[in-house]
């Protein structure tokens, strides 16, 4: 049986970065408890999390997530990590910072919070107004 910081990575590894889907189906619980905001929570654990991969692998072309830290703590995956790649309207490089916040029991993820930083991705695709001058 799989730790559950080896799940969290193979969802990271296998699902966002590779495009792999069947990690889904691997890793959720049918009964999978979505907080993430936009994301369908009207179908079946895995499929809720195969729908993320394929919308966030449209949304950033050559998804690559990279795991910045992780935690641990009693059936609790806490991660902070980077999500890079292209817009693919434009070709732009775009990089966000992401936080996940997985719950596990069985060796299934039973329940997620995810918090992607869409302004961030909104800015640099010029979409928000630059900041403010600071001066």
């Amino acid at each position: 049986m799989s730790t559950n910081l080896e799940l969290f990575k193979a969802i990271v590894e296998r699902g966002f970065s590779q495009g792999d889907l069947t990690v889904a189906d691997d890793v959720c619980d049918e009964k999978l408890i979505e907080h993430q905001y936009l994301t369908r929570t009207d179908l079946p654990g895995p499929q809720i999390l195969k729908a993320q991969i394929e919308d966030a692998r449209r949304s950033i072309k050559g998804l690559r997530f990279t795991i910045e830290a992780i935690v641990e703590s009693g059936d609790t995956v806490w991660a902070r990590g980077k999500a890079s790649g292209a817009d693919p309207r434009s070709g732009k490089p775009v990089s966000i910072d992401v936080m996940d916040v997985c719950r596990f029991a069985n060796g299934r993820l039973v329940e997620h919070w995810g918090v992607p930083d869409r302004f961030a991705l909104l800015h640099q695709l010029g979409a928000l107004p630059p900041p403010p001058n600071r001066m």
